[in-house]
């Protein structure tokens, strides 16, 4: 991967954090001027027509800064999808020769060998495919209480999935300017702080790549409440109430 999948999450909430000032910025502006132009009306500066044609056009410039706001939050999801396809396509180059000479050898694997080469091809989408395939073709017929299950790296169609929810549900945190409370934490002190919090959760979904650590995400994500810092804050869980809500113009394009 060109970047890192904590890269992609952090990126997020970077451009989350923007675009929470920016929707701030736009709704002050508003606010401001609105009342500036209602002074004016009121000085007979404006007509009645004039007035809220007036308003009716301030009230589009500030819901247009706020959908550019939203947007850009959405771009790097199709960055993310991009690497996630060129990581599953077909290519015969990341088929491994001694893997596919075991598997057409005709042994009997056994579940507890399905998941050796499991861990073994774990980054590599062609090879978790093949074996998932064969693995499900020829499940091992064991007796005993050794492994049953076996586990396989996460498909680019999964990792996808599991980066777009997460960008969804930034993307609405930001739309409602959503700074809830955590269980047995208290209200989070920023809404940078909730974003890092829905991180911490989502990436509980992810499998790292070879050479990458998830062990660090209250130092890459920190999260911080009225009553202090959270430590492994993605295992919490998150209250949403109207109080929480801040500012909504409506614009819920992602469901």
């Amino acid at each position: 991967m060109k970047k890192s999948i904590t890269d992609y999450y952090k990126r997020t909430v970077e451009l989350a954090g923007n675009a929470t000032r920016a929707i701030s910025k736009a709704r002050a502006d508003y606010e401001r001027d609105s009342v500036l132009l209602k002074n004016a009306y009121e000085a007979d500066m404006y007509g009645e027509r004039g007035y809220r044609e007036k308003l009716e056009e301030m009230k589009s410039a500030r819901d247009a800064e706020v959908q550019a706001a939203l947007f850009r939050i959405l771009t790097v999801v199709d960055e993310y999808d991009a690497e996630m396809e060129e990581l599953g396509k077909l290519d015969g180059d990341k088929i491994d020769d001694a893997t596919m000479r075991l598997l057409n050898s005709g042994i009997n694997l056994t579940h507890a060998d399905y998941q050796e080469l499991a861990n073994k091809h774990a980054d590599n989408a062609i090879m978790t495919r093949i074996l998932k395939e064969r693995y499900d073709a020829n499940r091992p017929q064991e007796k005993g209480t050794g492994i049953t299950i076996v586990q396989f790296g996460q498909s680019p169609e999964s990792r996808s999935e599991v980066f777009s929810k997460f960008v969804k549900t930034i993307y609405h945190a930001v739309e409602h300017g959503a700074c809830p409370a955590i269980s047995g934490s208290g209200k989070l002190k920023t809404p940078t702080d909730y974003h890092n919090f829905i991180a911490q959760q989502s990436l509980a979904e992810m499998q790292p790549f070879e050479g990458e650590d998830f062990s660090n995400l209250d130092k890459d994500f920190p999260v911080e409440t009225v009553n202090g810092k959270v430590e492994n804050a993605g295992g919490k869980s998150s209250s949403f109430s109207p109080a929480d809500v801040s500012f909504n113009f409506g614009f819920t394009p992602i469901r």
